[in-house]
């Protein structure tokens, strides 16, 4: 079975100049208006003086304006009174010739004594000649003639003034020798959908007195061929069909003007629709299992789409078509991470490289449906990184929403002009960012706080250069390029205050010294700029740090009894000096190589005195030992035991226990004096203070 798309077509036949198809000429009256239907005094019941023909007018035609000082008479109407000029308006005379001329025919009287005239005056694009002023006798009636030619309109009206005076039988004719086309709808496409056929609104409105005859079959229209069109005929059409149709007035008959209809074409998914040439009007498929999002919009404006093929901007264009909001929005409108499912018919443009679906007569959104996401994941920026030149390439992210991660303000040029970094530079000049934003061909649009995530980022890398803000920066979005693992121990800084929920964990900060030993307390939060040892309850990779404030300051170093614990925000080459220390993952504190050693950004290390020993104790009893002094292995004072049970270094015991006893392990059962001599081990497993210890 052939499946029926039906449209209504808009015949609006309006007139155009054509050549006649015949010579002769065919009257056309156009105009005709008696006054029949006064039945005041004065005019035909032959009353040409006195108080006359004060009723109210009435007219034959509806449509007369600017009656002022006009009053009604015996079939007639009267202008005018002793003091003042009457003036009166016809309705929109309408000629279908293409010439465009016509008669004006009128009958006029004066009445009372004295000197009483008549002007005729037209709208504009219309030339009156002949009788436009006339003088009137009083109780004679005279007919009198104006010729018309409308210039640039086929529309004409005519206004008559005058003082003390009868008007009667006002006509148009005009000799119609040829006449204009009826003017077709442009060629147009429609399409079927998927619950029932495809029509469009019905305007039919054949210029007056004219009939309009049209065909679909290809054949030539005529009186004897083809459907008369009326007020109410609406044309069907099945698939791609062409229309022809011509315009007759008695025997004169116009050109014929043909238009070719057709279903639209219909593409699936974004990829197809922007590979369409420029200027093609096209149906936008989005199946379900597309996975279309929004990424960006403005209600009523525009919308960002991606989904598995690529990007589009679809311009509702809402200055030449408004539309209603889609259907199952959020809050009646468009929502980022909305999926879209639908389709939507638009036409393919370009704009400076971004590819649109831009709204036309033929968009509409009631079959677009849109609904919050709930199983699917997010949708989130496309991640694309500069290269060591400071160029993105991002060719194949036009209307895409992307992020440019770890750009370099004020060095990566092309980003700065892109995304309008250079705005940045009196906070974030040399700084680190990630900048999202949705791409053309040369400039960026950039959502500002949009779904939460802000256009700039800034972000603080371990592995490169960190540049503070020239002032602090309140409600930053801050990216960390740094793990904490949960299994030990972190040294850690960041120039951002944060409450102990922000990482949920232990934190420790350094207190004081007592002898070698490096004491840390609980800390509850996290102070900018200080250092702390930190151990998450879960591992946390690359944290986003969501409206803070940036601190501008450098980091601290926390100093007490010649031992320091010193922040560094950048990666930073340790001195060799036996003066530095910092912390491994397996617990133990290190010299740095003999070439030195290259410690991570966001870090802290440990300053003691020159190849001294030391040990960190945190609260809690939890102990930190070793110093490698020429690479022996050594702990300090404490009872030491093997795996057999064999005490293979005594603590030797003072008389009054350090008031640091309080801090060791539970499991030690005498206080040790943490100023002993440290003892020489071999490799192996042993018991310190009641601790496993490995000796590597």
């Amino acid at each position: 079975m052939r499946r029926f798309y039906l449209t209504v077509l808009l015949l609006g036949c309006l007139l155009i100049v054509s050549p006649a198809a015949r010579a002769d000429g065919a009257l056309h009256v156009a105009f005709s208006e008696t006054f029949d239907v006064n039945g005041g005094t004065g005019g035909h019941d032959d009353a040409f003086s006195g108080s006359i023909a004060s009723s109210k007018i009435g007219y034959d035609i509806d449509g007369w304006s600017g009656t002022a000082a006009v009053y009604g008479a015996c079939r007639c109407l009267r202008f005018g009174n002793s003091g003042n000029d009457g003036s009166c308006t016809t309705p929109a005379i309408v000629l279908i010739g293409s010439a465009r001329t016509a008669t004006l025919t009128f009958s006029a009287a004066g009445w009372a004594s004295g000197t009483n005239g008549l002007t005729v005056t037209a709208n504009e694009g219309v030339t009156l000649t002949g009788n436009t002023s006339v003088t009137l006798e009083n109780g004679t009636w005279k007919a009198y003639s104006v010729s018309i030619t409308a210039t640039t309109t086929n529309s004409i009206q005519l206004t008559f003034t005058g003082r003390r005076g009868f008007l009667d039988d006002v006509r148009v004719e005009e000799t119609v020798t040829a006449i204009g086309a009826p003017s077709l709808p442009d060629d147009f496409l429609f399409w079927p959908n998927t619950t029932e056929t495809a029509t469009r609104p019905v305007t039919l409105i054949p210029p007056d007195s004219t009939t309009v005859y049209y065909t679909t079959d290809g054949s030539e229209p005529s009186k004897g061929n083809g459907q008369a069109a009326t007020l109410t005929t609406g044309v069907g059409i099945t698939g791609t069909t062409t229309v022809k149709a011509v315009a007759c007035y008695g025997d004169v008959v116009s050109d014929v003007v043909s238009r070719t209809y057709g279903v639209g074409p219909t593409v699936s998914g974004i990829a197809a629709f922007c590979s369409l040439a420029d200027g093609t009007e096209a149906r936008l498929f989005l199946s379900d299992d597309a996975n279309a999002r929004v990424l960006h919009a403005v209600d009523g404006e525009v919308m960002f789409l991606r989904d598995n093929t690529g990007a589009l901007c679809i311009d509702f264009n809402p200055e030449t078509h408004p539309l209603p909001l889609p259907r199952g929005g959020v809050g009646g409108g468009y929502s980022h991470d909305q999926h879209v499912a639908g389709w939507i018919i638009g036409r393919k443009q370009t704009t400076d490289g971004l590819p649109k679906l831009v709204a036309t007569a033929n968009t509409t959104t009631d079959y677009l449906a849109l609904a919050a996401p709930v199983t699917e994941p997010a949708t989130e920026p496309t991640v694309v990184a500069a290269d060591e030149n400071g160029i993105v390439d991002l060719g194949d992210h036009i209307a895409d929403w992307v992020t440019v991660s770890g750009a370099r303000v004020g060095e990566d040029v092309q980003v700065d002009n892109r995304f309008g970094t250079e705005n940045y530079t009196d906070a974030y000049d040399q700084a680190l960012i990630d900048a999202s934003a949705i791409v053309t061909a040369s400039n960026t649009i950039s959502p500002v706080g949009y779904n939460g995530i802000r256009p700039v980022v800034y972000v603080i890398d371990e592995d490169r250069d960190f540049c503070p803000p020239q002032a602090d920066i309140e409600h930053a979005t801050v990216r960390l390029k740094r793990t904490l693992g949960k299994d030990y121990w972190n040294t850690f800084v960041v120039p951002v205050s944060l409450p102990a929920t922000a990482l949920e964990g232990q934190y420790r900060q350094y207190a004081e010294a007592d002898g070698n030993t490096m004491i840390f307390s609980e800390a509850t939060g996290i102070e900018a700029g200080r250092p702390y040892l930190v151990k998450p309850d879960a591992d946390v990779e690359n944290p986003v740090l969501s409206d803070v404030t940036l601190s501008a300051a450098p980091a601290g170093s926390i100093e007490d009894g010649g031992y320091a614990f010193t922040a560094i925000y950048s990666p930073t080459l340790l001195k060799t000096d036996k003066t530095v220390m910092f912390l491994k993952t397996d617990g133990r504190l290190y010299y740095p190589s003999a070439n030195g050693t290259r410690l991570k950004g966001m870090r802290a290390y440990f300053q003691v005195p020159k190849n001294g020993d030391a040990r960190l104790l945190l609260d809690g009893g939890e102990t930190m030992v070793l110093t490698l002094t020429n690479g022996e292995r050594r702990i300090a004072g404490g009872e030491v035991y093997d795996l057999q049970g064999r005490r293979i270094h005594p603590s030797p015991l003072t008389s009054h226990p350090s008031p640091l006893t309080s801090h060791l392990s539970p499991l030690t059962s005498q206080p040790s004096t943490l100023n002993s001599q440290p003892s020489t081990l071999k490799k192996g497993l042993y018991i310190v203070n009641g601790k496993k210890m490995v000796i590597r």
